[in-house]
């Protein structure tokens, strides 16, 4: 038997972001006020161990408000923010609703629609299928926002239209990827407009920061 020690190093700073944990107090205040149960259009947060928890005290979690039951009970959206139309289908069902959306999030859909009033067409650098970017081209009509995941995606996009050309970015990206990415998207359009301040969020820079830190004393 083996008696080498394991050693553990933790990163800092870790665990949830400020968004994060604004959403789950949001759903633990929305059922101590309204009461069990309360639903919640998405998982809050990636995190089982969070949601089960929260399901414990009367959260119900759905993907679509159509798999509510009772539209009489009130129902949270997710940190991750959701598309235009989630809302007015909530209003249509006279349901009550809860914006838990990450303010960072918000503030690139802000930034998103103040594009597109005057008159960009906007790439936006993101995972596709992935619930922040679903929110964010939701706020736009289809026709006037391109999802780009990869370098390759820059090397073969073409423009379709004779607007003007901004990116927008995903709050949780790779850094390092991301930024071959904008690389590209400036080689391409030298024209192309950039955020006035860097849309990831200042929680996923410095976790992947503290993670290279310490990464070239671990083995694993």
């Amino acid at each position: 038997m083996s008696n080498n020690k394991l050693k553990i190093l933790l990163a800092a700073p870790r665990g949830f972001c400020a968004g994060v944990d604004r959403a789950i107090e949001i759903v633990k205040k929305s059922i101590k006020k309204f009461g069990a149960p309360v639903y919640v259009r998405h998982e809050i947060v990636h995190n089982k161990y969070v949601v089960d928890n929260l399901k414990k005290i009367g959260a119900i979690f759905v993907e679509e408000l159509d798999e509510i039951e009772d539209k009489t009970r009130p129902v949270i959206f997710s940190a991750h923010g959701v598309p235009k139309s989630v809302p007015k289908k909530a209003i249509n069902f006279k349901m009550e609703y809860i914006d838990a959306t990450c303010p960072l999030v918000s503030k690139v859909h802000k930034e998103a629609e103040n594009l597109h009033k005057n008159n960009y067409h906007i790439l936006l650098i993101g995972h596709v299928n992935h619930p922040e970017v679903i929110g964010t081209m939701g706020q736009l009509p289809k026709d006037s926002i391109d999802l780009i995941e990869t370098v390759e995606d820059v090397n073969n996009y073409e423009k379709t239209n004779n607007k003007k050309i901004a990116y927008i970015t995903q709050t949780t990206l790779s850094v390092d990827d991301t930024k071959s990415i904008i690389e590209a998207l400036k080689n391409k359009f030298s024209e192309i407009k950039e955020p006035t301040k860097e849309d990831i969020c200042y929680a996923t820079t410095n976790r992947q920061a503290a993670v290279k830190k310490i990464a070239k004393d671990c083995e694993m």
